[in-house]
């Protein structure tokens, strides 16, 4: 069997066939006159059948011509439909991403963005959580965590970076407070993240108040509203300080923990996992 016409032929003659005129047809296909009547003719050239008939500078479609135009009409809607649904149809490719909380809202989620744009069609679905987690019950593809726990030795581990954590505070906080004690802000997730800044720095900050919060997140949106001084670890409050919303007046010391990502695959045979790995350790590096 020979090859079948190309589409654009038959979308050019079913056209034709609709308003019986090359000129018409072109005008709606935004084509020429001429290119009309060469997609015709490779039709006809190629049924050895006439599908129109020129008399007195007019076309008349045949008896043939019509019974295939009412019919590669219908099929073309058909196409066109099959098509629509298709693109309309939800990415098939997702990756889907664990993260924890305080660090998906202050520092993932407002980068996603970028990595959404380099990986057009990939479907990113966002999970917050901490600590362990079983990835394969959980369906999850990459688990961001701090590694504080133990988790299976069948995961691969793709390291994001050191932890550092400070104190910091709004520059009007630390202005009115210079020489008067802080309101400690504490975050009942770590509570003992005051305590060990001061045996990692080796400094001491005379307590006058203390509030407590469920999560770093809540502490540290706290100390940008001038509430006290917060923990936080670097990661999480360079954006602020950045753009001058908290300052480190005492900048940060490393714990003994680092961010991880965690996954069953291995990400350098799997090009998704690959490629949000590579970007995230971009994006780390940015930020060091």
């Amino acid at each position: 069997m020979k090859p079948l016409p190309s589409l654009s032929a038959l979308k050019s003659f079913s056209v034709a066939a609709k308003y019986q005129s090359f000129t018409k047809a072109a005008n709606e296909l935004n084509q020429t006159h001429g290119a009309v009547s060469r997609a015709v003719k490779q039709l006809e050239d190629y049924f050895g059948v006439l599908l129109f008939e020129r008399r007195n500078r007019r076309l008349y479609i045949t008896a043939k011509g019509k019974t295939f135009a009412e019919k590669i009409t219908v099929l073309l809607v058909q196409i066109e439909e099959t098509c629509e649904e298709l693109l309309s149809m939800p990415s098939e490719e997702k990756l889907a991403l664990s993260c924890e909380p305080s660090l998906a809202m202050r520092w993932l989620m407002p980068r996603l963005e970028r990595f959404r744009d380099q990986q057009k069609g990939l479907d990113i679905h966002l999970s917050t959580a901490g600590g362990p987690i079983n990835l394969a019950e959980s369906g999850i593809d990459i688990a961001i965590r701090r590694s504080d726990f133990k988790w299976s030795e069948d995961y691969w581990v793709t390291d994001l970076g050191m932890e550092a954590v400070g104190p910091v505070c709004s520059p009007s906080y630390l202005e009115s407070h210079r020489d008067l004690g802080a309101t400690l802000l504490h975050t009942r997730t770590r509570p003992e993240a005051w305590r060990d800044w001061k045996r990692l720095s080796n400094r001491e900050i005379v307590c006058q108040n203390e509030k407590f919060f469920d999560h770093f997140y809540f502490s540290l949106q706290a100390a940008v509203a001038g509430m006290g001084m917060a923990i936080g670890p670097k990661i999480l409050v360079e954006d602020d300080i950045r753009n001058g919303l908290l300052v480190a007046p005492f900048g940060f010391a490393e714990t003994a923990f680092n961010y991880v990502a965690l996954s069953l695959k291995n990400p350098a045979s799997n090009q998704k996992l690959d490629a949000f790995l590579l970007w995230m350790q971009s994006e780390v590096a940015i930020a060091r």
